[in-house]
């Protein structure tokens, strides 16, 4: 059953389970003679699991398929022989054993062989169950909420590891992790399964579950129906101030923002170094940031039957990082097709139990565990139905989609793609009201998923308790190919108009906003927010520094020949962020929306302009693209050949016609990945705006 690489330890053996080592044994002796005798001859646990739902059925669990020793052999067999144990958690109970065999005793004996966390419910697990016009594609409805304690999901996990399934119940978390995945992968073997076993590991050392303790609480909250656009323009009279906008630049290239932007505070805005990363919010530096997920229409996006490990975009990578997020969002769900959590979704007491995924994830294929991964230091109170409960506070998670998906027909993609890449195609401007895709069905996205008054009235003093701000990159933006120009207006149009649900005050519930050169979803894109000058020092940060093929996922038809990040810094604006910020801070959520509107209905189809631009009133035709650019890629050129390769690279001047500049290398056969990038990115910003000049002609 395992791989090679190592012999198997007899502890994961199919047979019969060695006794485990004496530590092992008096914890479980403990833990559970010890209940005994203070709760009589019968050990029961209480369950904490609470729903909004009127109705809940429950199921049993089916036999196992696999002993948890040959799961957990399984989810490692990559692992090297000498990482193949349970790390030592900073918060982990004093003592506990890394032996990998002690912690597969501990699950076999203890969590599954021990007392019951469903106990009330005969053994069976408790399920929420929507009413007919409440179902949603999941087992949570719109408006509702459903809680389950760490101890009860640890339960889950664990069984749903060793094959059990819930008779009657087709869940979808033991159906992922046995689905067939691209090139026949199984998510069990990968790095799903290794971030699951995880998981466990940290039930294994968890000081709240000992003595039979059911630990803190897990809740997933899904909002409302949608409201009508009508609806939220109603709100519109709000000052935009009332967004608390905060701006991080992280690892962008450009230079810092003016004074009239204010910025990320610097705990949740440092730099990566290189080698590692930095803190963003995706890594969660600032406290009660919630990370906010760009999903699909479901949680963790097309991961089912496709994924097996890491790979995708950000919510994708998500899900392997927040395993607790993870096994929530299948768990709760048996649609056929994509057994997932529908969004929008908070999920508050998950936490990220691996280290090395920021915005960029550049780092992340490690996988690497955080041994200071929280356990007990991030616990509050929190009330819920009268009573108080512990919930981790470290990172509140919160999952939503703008509604741009597909919004270009799947047959032009090889035209459209790469024109949405570089915010030039039209339909990505609509601002029509009978639009399904048009900007404002985007505010009304954000605002519904952010609003406090979309939840469960029961849910929001927890909310308000674990959340201080949301903290979001190129929401509208990433692999659904919106314009980025128009994410940022509507994050901080609909944040706006949410933030006031959350209290009173000037700011009472911040953004915050985070600029990439490359993000893990449409790298270099971003850039666009930035007027000229940052615009263009952002690219050239993307093209010399791009991100390893194992950082994000794209189409075949999104890159520029072979190039991930977008090469044409000609056509960044005169106008960014800053300036947009500086115009409107002062005025109503309703005067940027009109004006939005207002100004591309009257631009039309015309994509000459950025849309900062056209806000604006800008309209300065651009300048020859050769003098834009700079020469900015043969100098990299350049550089690179002569200071690493020893080689000469010259650059030749080509017409303004052709634009730019043409690199001519006397040793091309030669050069090596990265210089031969540089070529290629040349070529293909030559080759564009030769495609621009002679459509203009025409």
């Amino acid at each position: 059953h395992l791989h090679s690489s190592f012999p198997p330890p007899p502890a994961l053996d199919s047979g019969p389970t060695p006794a485990p080592s004496s530590a092992a044994m008096a914890l479980g002796a403990r833990r559970v003679l010890g209940c005994a005798v203070l709760l009589g001859d019968a050990v029961v646990l209480t369950s904490a699991f609470l729903t909004s739902h009127a109705r809940v059925k429950s199921f049993r669990w089916t036999a196992p398929s696999r002993s948890f020793g040959v799961a957990v052999g399984e989810a490692n067999m990559h692992t090297e022989p000498e990482l193949f144990k349970t790390p030592s958690f900073d918060e982990g109970r004093p003592g506990t054993s890394t032996d990998i065999a002690d912690f597969v005793w501990w699950v076999d004996h203890v969590l599954l062989g021990g007392p019951d966390p469903f106990q009330e419910f005969g053994g069976k697990v408790p399920v929420p169950w929507p009413e007919a016009h409440e179902s949603d594609d999941d087992q949570v409805g719109p408006g509702h909420y459903v809680a389950y304690t760490r101890r009860e999901l640890c339960f889950i996990v664990a069984k749903s590891m060793t094959g059990a399934g819930t008779a009657g119940y087709a869940n979808g978390l033991q159906r992922f992790l046995d689905k067939k995945g691209n090139g026949d992968c199984y998510p069990r073997l990968g790095d799903f399964g290794r971030s699951l076993a995880s998981f466990l590991q940290t039930c294994y050392v968890d000081p709240a579950l000992v003595d039979g303790g059911s630990g803190p609480l897990l809740v997933v909250a899904k909002a409302g129906r949608s409201p009508s656009v009508d609806e939220v323009r109603r709100s519109g009279g709000v000052p935009l101030s009332a967004a608390g906008l905060r701006v991080c630049q992280y690892d962008d290239g450009a230079e810092a923002l003016g004074e009239g932007v204010e910025l990320v505070p610097p705990e949740g805005c440092v730099q990566p170094n290189g080698s590692d990363t930095g803190s963003d919010f995706m890594t969660g530096g600032l406290k009660a940031q919630a990370v906010q997920d760009i999903s699909a229409a479901f949680l963790g996006g097309y991961v089912y039957g496709n994924a097996c490990g890491l790979g995708g975009g950000q919510d994708e990578r998500l899900m392997t990082y927040m395993p607790e997020v993870a096994a929530l969002t299948f768990f709760l769900s048996q649609h056929w097709q994509f057994p997932q959590l529908r969004q929008p979704a908070w999920i508050l007491g998950a936490r990220m139990l691996f280290k090395g995924l920021d915005g960029t994830a550049r780092f992340d294929y490690r996988l690497a565990n955080l041994t200071q991964a929280p356990i007990t230091s991030d616990l509050v109170k929190v009330e819920l139905k009268g009573k108080e409960y512990n919930v981790s506070g470290s990172r509140p998670f919160v999952a939503f989609m703008s509604e741009n998906q597909g919004f270009f027909s799947w047959r032009s993609r090889w035209d459209e793609t790469p024109l949405a890449r570089r915010n030039k195609l039209a339909s990505q401007r609509d601002v029509s009201p009978g639009s399904w895709h048009a900007f404002d069905k985007q505010v009304r996205a954000w605002y519904r998923s952010v609003a406090l008054t979309s939840y469960n009235e029961a849910v929001r003093p927890a909310f308000k308790t674990l959340v201080s701000s949301v903290g979001t990159g190129p929401w509208l933006a990433g692999l659904w190919w919106g314009d980025s120009q128009l994410g940022f207006l509507a994050v901080w149009l609909g944040h706006a108009l949410a933030a006031p649900t959350w209290g009173e005050g000037v700011a009472p519930f911040p953004v915050d906003y985070y600029l990439y050169s490359a993000f893990t979803e449409n790298p270099g894109n971003q850039c666009y927010v930035h007027a000229k000058a940052g615009c263009e020092a952002c690219i050239t940060r993307c093209m010399t520094n791009p991100l390893p093929d194992t950082a994000y996922w794209m189409p075949s038809e999104a890159f520029f020949s072979k190039l991930s990040c977008v090469p044409y810094p000609h056509e960044c604006g005169e106008n960014g962020i800053e300036e947009v910020v500086k115009a409107f801070k002062g005025r109503t959520a309703n005067d940027l929306w009109s004006e939005v509107e207002r100004r591309l209905g009257s631009a039309g189809r015309d994509t000459s302009h950025t849309v900062f631009d056209v806000l604006l009133g800008s309209r300065k035709a651009a300048a020859g693209a050769d003098v834009l650019l700079r020469d900015v890629l043969g100098d990299v050129c350049m550089r690179v050949l002569r200071e690493e390769f020893g080689m000469c690279c010259t650059c030749l001047r080509v017409s303004s016609a052709e634009g730019g500049a043409a690199l001519a290398c006397d040793t091309a056969r030669s050069l090596r990945p990265r210089a031969a990038a540089e070529v290629q990115a040349a070529a293909a910003y030559r080759e564009a705006l030769r495609h621009e000049a002679r459509r203009s002609q025409s």
